[in-house]
């Protein structure tokens, strides 16, 4: 059995030069239990609405529960959300998903941060290791369990985490940290808040890190399994910078706009192995230095038409690029979606958008993987929502009516709908029920790539030496549940 060496010694510093936005987290600690349930979210109806309201498994990791956790990263700050699997798998590997089903290589949970959806085309899942940002300018983290793909769209099949970062007029002022330890051997984090005039306030930011390798226990090993580790090594230390910074212009009373770009680059150490026949793990280990690095820039544009009227149109430009020896990929997504909710009556809150994504992403050589089709491909996403909230007794039963349609390149027309049903049964207590249908995106790993493996034809004591190369297709329907 494996065991991974898990005791870490640090030290952390932090000096800020606004103490208004600590004390305002500080508060947060002495509400009642009314106003914790009051706390707005947005991730279940794509509009504020207090956590009380909201029919479904939904959980909110604030600001000052990641500073008091000490988390540096975001995997680290979903450690204790309830129903969500956390799981690392070395210096800079996570498995996170949630509802039992985890793994790394996970594709069925949406992930977003302030509405960039963060997810590879490579295989429709996350590279957490690459998705950071400063923890202390996080407003709060929505993780909801189960599916909610009629408003946020394909890939949400067991839950959605929304990574929600604050105003810039929230994070005024200088802040800094800074740390060392045994496995985080260093990090640092610095970040400068302005106002640069009445309507406009800004913040940019840059940290980075170096941790070392978690280290195999060895000790309970048989000496036959240390065969495949004895050339490769176990490095799996890494290093990462990221900087960035937003802008919010308050143009008129009633319309606002965002501006925010990251840009991040990570070198990092890992020991892969691929299939062989040689015994005795059947495994062939290898050191190999894997480089990542990306940029995204995001807009968006909120008005209020009036009191019951308000749209907003985000678009986003993201590009990723990772380089390793079994494969390279890198692609490029541009993204526009529109928004608009209208409150109609006392009885209908209506919200319905549409969307557009283009991706475009280009495989490297590899000696592993085979495509079918060309190096670079282009892929179109069309999709349209729409939710109506129907209050069905005033104050006490509400009926949410929701779907999404999409039409992809792999897989054709998608149709994704969910209805919820709230009733109050007094100013404490609720009880909600949903039924709902959800697919993932399909990725370009299931759809034209083969895996080339070696396959042993015979038992080992009859097999002569002789071996058979093999291709493996990975193509597979993309509906899930």
């Amino acid at each position: 059995m494996l065991k991974l060496k898990m005791t870490f010694y640090s030290a952390l510093f932090v000096f800020s030069a606004s103490s208004t936005a600590i004390a305002a987290d500080s508060d947060s600690l002495d509400l009642s239990l009314q106003e914790l349930m009051n706390v707005e979210v947005t991730s279940v109806s794509k509009q504020k609405q207090p956590l009380s309201n909201s029919p479904a498994a939904i959980y909110v990791v604030t600001s000052e529960s990641i500073r008091r956790s000490g988390a540096t990263s975001i995997p680290q700050a979903l450690r204790d959300v309830p129903g969500l699997h956390v799981a690392q798998i070395d210096s800079q590997k996570w498995a996170i998903g949630s509802r039992g089903f985890n793994g790394r290589y996970n594709n069925k949970l949406l992930v977003l941060m302030d509405g960039r959806t963060l997810y590879s085309p490579a295989f429709s899942g996350v590279y957490w290791e690459v998705q950071d940002t400063l923890m202390a300018d996080i407003e709060r983290i929505e993780v909801i369990r189960g599916p909610s793909a009629a408003l946020w769209g394909a890939n949400a099949v067991n839950g959605v985490i929304n990574i929600i970062t604050k105003h810039s007029a929230d994070t005024l002022g200088g802040y800094g940290e800074l740390g060392a330890g045994d496995y985080e051997q260093g990090f640092a984090g610095f970040r400068y808040g302005s106002t640069l005039s009445d309507k406009v306030t800004s913040r940019v930011y840059l940290k980075g890190h170096e941790r070392d390798s978690f280290e195999l226990d060895l000790n309970d090993l048989e000496s036959d399994l240390l065969v495949p580790f004895a050339d490769a090594g176990k490095d799996n230390s890494w290093q990462h910078l990221q900087l960035g910074g937003r802008i919010d212009i308050q143009l008129e009373t009633d319309t606002s706009l965002t501006l925010s770009s990251d840009f991040y680059t990570s070198k990092m150490q890992q020991a892969p192995n691929i299939a062989s026949t040689e015994a005795p793990l059947y495994r062939n280990y290898y050191t190999d230095e894997v480089k990542s690095d990306g940029f995204n820039l995001l807009s968006k544009y909120t008005k209020a038409i009036s009191a019951t009227s308000e749209y907003s149109v985000q678009t986003y430009y993201d590009y990723a690029n990772r380089d390793e020896n079994l494969y390279g990929l890198s692609s490029e997504t541009f993204d526009v979606d529109f928004q608009h909710q209208l409150i109609i009556g006392q009885n209908h809150n209506v919200v319905w958008g549409l969307g557009y994504r283009y991706i475009q992403d280009e495989l490297g050589s590899s000696p592993i993987l085979e495509s079918s089709e060309a190096s670079s491909t282009n892929t179109d996403l069309w999709s349209a929502f729409i939710s109506d909230e129907i209050m069905l007794v005033k104050d006490e039963l509400w009926l949410t009516l929701a779907s999404r349609f999409e039409q992809n390149d792999y897989t054709g027309f998608e149709v994704q709908p969910n209805i919820r049903l709230r009733w109050q049964l007094d100013t404490r207590n609720s009880v909600w029920t949903s039924i709902a249908r959800a697919v993932r995106t399909p990725s370009r790993l299931e759809n034209n790539i083969s895996l080339i493996y070696r396959l042993l034809t015979w038992p080992r004591w009859l097999r002569y030496g002789c071996r058979v190369t093999t291709t493996l297709n990975l193509k597979k329907w993309s509906h899930t549940r």
